[in-house]
């Protein structure tokens, strides 16, 4: 059965919580991520990869950084005629819903006149935290195979910090999920990725069914009761997977970007990790800088000193100063002498001329969009 009969919701708000600084313009699925990329790249560019060709993304607030990148979807070839990429409101009237979502459960409720409306037979619904190259194609061959009610991606290993959030399974020989739960310790286990396939009638029945008993979450109020009572696959996603949960989570998770062998496991060749291009002027670096073992995005300016860190466009390093494992983004300027060390400067901010922006590996310090540091 072809993957073009599965309808890919992806939700863009749900998570902002974990990422306060960053998302207080932005939803989480606009946060950037590596030097050019966007978190929302990661799910869209899974589903296109596996011939998915109708999108809906569930907004809440805070989207209009995410529609300017997102554009049409035509980087991700969604700008057409028959199916193609939907904006979907944070709220609806005339659905079941009760006002602007706070769940994942309600954000489905919200979107019920779209999922009744689409032709495709399955749905796929998928976070804008999980840093992943998923082969949905093969999830999807395994979903028909199983013969299962729903099939959730995971992964084995250490939990992320925010781990009472995260479903953990335990799974037979088969991959049949049989239980579902939260674990307290911060261990290595199988857990969700947050990616969950099923019917769409299902789905929508199972939806409204679970709003009418007033029930409000999807993982502990749907999902774990349904271990027991239906079929449950779980489909074990290998090489680089990640949640992105938290500042020193997405500090981490850009930092681990540094390492070839990451890189080549997340931005395969098969599976290309699409985004929003720019026609930019290649990085230009001065006369004495200094650049070790960092990303350097097209139009940065770098006469200082760059080391282990991650730049991305048009950002601007003046001479004498230094940064080292830092998340520099686009536009932002580092004026002459200043020092950065784990830290992460927004779009457009600024560290003026001897200024100090210091943290530690435990603690990085945030920069918000505009700000400026000063001396």
């Amino acid at each position: 059965m072809s993957t073009n009969n599965i309808l890919g919701i992806i939700y863009a708000n749900v998570h902002d919580d974990l990422l306060p600084g960053l998302t207080e313009r932005r939803s989480m699925a606009s946060v950037p991520f590596a030097g050019r990329y966007r978190l929302i790249d990661f799910s869209l560019s899974n589903l296109t990869n596996a011939g998915i060709s109708q999108v809906g993304i569930i907004t809440k607030e805070n989207y209009q950084s995410l529609m300017d990148h997102i554009g049409s979807g035509r980087e991700w070839d969604l700008d057409r005629k028959s199916g193609g990429l939907f904006i979907l409101p944070p709220f609806v009237s005339g659905t079941v819903s009760d006002g602007v979502y706070k769940t994942h459960l309600g954000a489905l409720g919200g979107i019920l006149n779209f999922l009744n409306r689409s032709k495709q037979e399955y749905v796929i619904i998928c976070d804008s935290d999980v840093i992943a190259n998923v082969d949905i194609s093969e999830m999807f061959e395994a979903h028909l195979q199983s013969n299962a009610d729903f099939t959730i991606a995971y992964k084995y290993g250490k939990l992320p910090l925010n781990h009472d959030k995260v479903m953990t399974f335990d799974v037979d020989d088969n991959g049949i999920v049989k239980e579902i739960k939260y674990v307290k310790e911060r261990i290595s286990v199988n857990h969700s990725l947050d990616i969950v396939l099923c019917k769409r009638d299902f789905l929508v029945k199972t939806i409204k069914k679970c709003i009418e008993e007033g029930k409000q979450s999807l993982s502990r109020e749907v999902l774990m009761p349904a271990a027991s009572e239906c079929k449950i696959y779980g489909y074990k996603v290998s090489g680089f997977a990640e949640i992105m949960d938290g500042p020193l989570s997405y500090y981490d998770l850009n930092m681990k970007m540094l390492e070839p062998k990451i890189r080549k496991q997340l931005f395969s060749r098969e599976r290309p990790i699409y985004t929003k291009t720019h026609d930019s002027m290649p990085a230009k670096y001065a006369i004495g800088s200094k650049v070790n073992n960092s990303l350097i995005a097209d139009g940065c300016v770098i006469e200082g000193t760059v080391k282990n860190s991650i730049l991305f466009r048009n950002v601007t390093v003046k001479k004498g100063a230094v940064i080292e494992n830092a998340i520099i983004m686009q536009n932002a300027v580092v004026e002459e002498n200043a020092k950065i060390s784990y830290a992460v400067m927004d779009k457009i901010s600024k560290v003026e001329k001897d200024a100090v922006l210091m943290g530690t590996k435990k603690k990085i310090v945030l920069l918000k969009k505009g700000e400026t540091k000063g001396k």
